[in-house]
C-alpha cells in the first residue's frame, strides 16, 4: 500500500521545528530512535550510530539550522543549500555529496514538468542529511521502510534504497505508460483513430522528460561503483551494481517506450491520412458526377430568349433535359471506371 504523501504534518514528531520531516538515528542494535528538533546536534555526535535528517529546503528554519551545524563540513552546508538542480555526485575525502531526480507523491502519466523533483544529499560513514523542495517519493519510502523495521547497518545502504525507491517507481510509470500504449494500439486496430494523437503525445513527452532526469544517474552510478568510499562494503559495492545494472535496463525500457509511442503516432497520422484522402476521393467522384448536370442546369436556368424548350420544346422538354443531364452523368461515370479512377 502507498505510504500518505510526505508532508510536514504526516510525521509523528516535530517536524516543523527546523524544517525537518523525517529524522531517524539507527542504534547499533538496529533499534530505531525518531529525532525531534532538539535531538539533531547531539545525534550527529554520537558514536556507532547511524542518522538521516531529511529537511524541507522551502522552510527558511531548515536553511537556518544546516547552515549553523557544525558537525557538518563547510563544503557539505554550502552544497545542501545551492538551489543548481544539476544532476551529479561530488566526492571530498571520505564523504559524498549528490544532487539526484525524484518523483513527486501525486504523480500523473498526464505531462507535467513541475512532477519531476530533486533531492540534494550529503552522505559520511555516520550520516545522511537529504533536503527537498518539493514532496518526495523516494524519501517517503526511505522513511517507511525504517518505520517497518528495515535493517540499515550503515549510511551506504540508505543512499543505495534510496536510487532502488527510483527505480522501482520509474518502472512503475513506464508500465502504466505501456498499459495506455496497449489500449490505444487496440483502439486504432479497430478503426478509433481520431482524439488518440494527445494522449499519445503526453506519454512521448513524459518519456522523454524522464529519460533526459533519469539516465545521466545510470552513469553517476557507475561512477559511484568505480568509487572506494568508507563505509561501503563489498556487499554494499555488489548492491550498487545490481543498482545500476537495473538503471541501465531502465532507461532501456524509457528509450523503447518512448520510440513506441512514435511509432503509433506516425501509425495513426497515416491512418488518419489515409482517412482523409478516401473521404477526399469520394468528394472529387460526387464532384466530377454532378458537375455535367449542373452544367445544363445552369445552361437551361439561364433567363434569356431563345433558350431550347421554352417557347417550341412541348410537355417533353423537361424531361428530355432530364434524360440527358443523367446520360452524361452516365458517361463521365464510365470515362473514369475505364480509367480506373
Amino acid at each position: 500500500m502507498t505510504p500518505p504523501a510526505e508532508s510536514i504534518n504526516s510525521t509523528p514528531y516535530h517536524a516543523a521545528l527546523y524544517g525537518l520531516i523525517s529524522g531517524f538515528a539507527i542504534l547499533p542494535d538496529q533499534r530505531i530512535e525518531p529525532l525531534a528538533g532538539n535531538d539533531l546536534d547531539t545525534a550527529l555526535t554520537r558514536s556507532n550510530t547511524v542518522v538521516w535528517l531529511h529537511f524541507n529546503a522551502r522552510i527558511g528554519a531548515a536553511r537556518d539550522w544546516i547552515a549553523r551545524c557544525e558537525p557538518l563540513p563547510e563544503a557539505a552546508r554550502r552544497f545542501l543549500l545551492e538551489t543548481d538542480d544539476r544532476k551529479r555526485l561530488e566526492r571530498t575525502g571520505d564523504s559524498l555529496m549528490g544532487v539526484i531526480s525524484d518523483i513527486r507523491y501525486d504523480f500523473s502519466l498526464d505531462f507535467d514538468p513541475e512532477q519531476i523533483a530533486t533531492l540534494r544529499f550529503y552522505l559520511d560513514r555516520r550520516c545522511l542529511i537529504s533536503t527537498r523542495r518539493q514532496p518526495s517519493y523516494i524519501a517517503g519510502q526511505l522513511r517507511t521502510a525504517i518505520n517497518t523495521g528495515h535493517p540499515f547497518e550503515g549510511t551506504a545502504p540508505l543512499l543505495i534504497h534510496l536510487f532502488k525507491a527510483q527505480v522501482s517507481k520509474i518502472n512503475e510509470i513506464t508500465v502504466r505508460a505501456r498499459d495506455r500504449l496497449d489500449d490505444i494500439e487496440d483502439q486504432a486496430l479497430a478503426g478509433q483513430i481520431r482524439d488518440q494523437q494527445a494522449p499519445l503525445g503526453g506519454i512521448r513527452r513524459l518519456m522523454v522528460r524522464l529519460h533526459h532526469h533519469f539516465a545521466p544517474e545510470y552513469r553517476l552510478l557507475q561512477q559511484l561503483c568505480r568509487w572506494s568510499l568508507d563505509g561501503f562494503g563489498e556487499a554494499d559495492h555488489a548492491a550498487l551494481q545490481d543498482v545500476a545494472e537495473e538503471f541501465h535496463a531502465l532507461v532501456d525500457d524509457l528509450t523503447e517506450t518512448q520510440e513506441r509511442a512514435k511509432l503509433l503516432q506516425e501509425e495513426l497520422a497515416a491512418r488518419l491520412a489515409e482517412q482523409t484522402n478516401k473521404n477526399l476521393y469520394i468528394l472529387s467522384l460526387f464532384t466530377a458526377l454532378l458537375l455535367p448536370p449542373s452544367l445544363i442546369a445552369g445552361i437551361f436556368g439561364m433567363n434569356v430568349v431563345g433558350v431550347p424548350g421554352v417557347q417550341d420544346g412541348g410537355e417533353m422538354a423537361f424531361w428530355w433535359v432530364m434524360l440527358g443531364m443523367a446520360a452524361v452523368s452516365l458517361l463521365v461515370l464510365l470515362i473514369l471506371y475505364l480509367r480506373r479512377f
